[in-house]
């Protein structure tokens, strides 16, 4: 049987590592608002669920509408690794299928049929491990404000792909997703939903790392009295989808630091520039009103009145 050690049941879709830069002097805060409660904790007892990841067996309907989305973009290659991670999730069942022709003696079976119980719930979840693990340096890099990663092809493309999965992976990717109108008998978007937004990061990263050279990264320092704080959306595209094609990425990396991911050099000139009380605000308010539950601050004082206002959504 899979060791138990392996199985992470609390799986979290928010990375632990990143939330840690926001425990200072041991506080850590959060509010919930389906509770209306605000409460001290730490990292690794929020922006989880159990088994957040697990893997939903996927009908022909839901296959037809996944190859519909896939089938939109012009580039081969990246249709060929959708459908790749597509075919990837379907593993598990199908090893299943053919268990139930085999001759095996039954703790034989039940060892084989644990392990593929074990893929269901973890393998998506291990693979954004994999996908953060590559890239902790980086973030620990622009932490101390270095960005010399983006000039190599190779590093500017796992850090623009972690970003992309940091944006599409939360809860509230996942519910938007599964709510979406359904159009093809016998798929059910809540099935589709953690495969749709893998291959929405996906796109989304492959369409950045095209324009890589178009883009830039900017450092806000915050030396205000007030600090950033993140949430259970902590990547926020900062322009209208239905107003601009570009892309706008804002990114809290501590309550004294966040970076911007833009092309608008008129707006940011300058790679690093200090931010303004009323800017901290507005970007702290468009994280609250783009949260789905949660928001995380250092200062419980601060949190409590950012969430005492009144949330409009898409706030930008």
């Amino acid at each position: 049987m899979v060791s138990a050690e392996l199985n992470t049941k609390n799986q979290h879709y928010v990375w632990r590592h990143y939330l840690n830069a926001w425990t200072v002097d041991s506080s850590f805060c959060c509010y919930r608002q389906k509770d209306k409660k605000l409460f001290q904790t730490q990292p690794k007892a929020i922006a989880s669920e159990t088994y957040f990841y697990e893997i939903q067996q996927l009908t022909d309907g839901d296959m037809v509408f996944l190859e519909d989305i896939i089938s939109r973009t012009t580039n081969e290659r990246l249709r060929e690794l959708n459908r790749d991670y597509v075919k990837m999730t379907q593993i598990p069942f199908q090893l299943r299928e053919l268990l139930k022709n085999t001759d095996l003696n039954p703790e034989a079976r039940v060892a084989l049929e644990e392990k593929l119980r074990w893929a269901k719930r973890n393998l998506i979840e291990r693979y954004h491990t994999g996908i953060e693990n590559k890239c902790q340096d980086i973030l620990d890099s622009l932490r101390n404000m270095n960005d010399a990663f983006y000039k190599d092809e190779v590093r500017c493309g796992d850090f623009l792909h972690f970003l992309s999965h940091q944006s599409f992976r939360t809860a509230k990717m996942r519910d938007g997703l599964s709510k979406i109108p359904n159009y093809i008998l016998g798929h059910a978007p809540r099935r589709t939903a953690n495969i749709l937004n893998h291959i929405l990061a996906t796109n989304v990263s492959v369409g950045l790392f095209r324009e890589r050279n178009a883009y830039r990264i900017i450092f806000l320092t915050n030396d205000t009295l007030i600090p950033f704080v993140t949430g259970d959306q902590p990547v926020l595209n900062m322009l209208d989808p239905e107003a601009s094609d570009n892309i706008e990425l804002y990114y809290p990396l501590s309550p004294n630091l966040a970076v911007i991911v833009t092309k608008d050099a008129a707006r940011f000139p300058d790679r690093k520039r200090g931010v303004t009380t009323f800017e901290v605000e507005r970007y702290n308010y468009a994280i609250y009103c783009n949260s789905e539950d949660q928001i995380y601050s250092s200062e419980s004082n601060y949190l409590g009145c950012l969430v005492a206002m009144e949330k409009h959504v898409l706030a930008t």
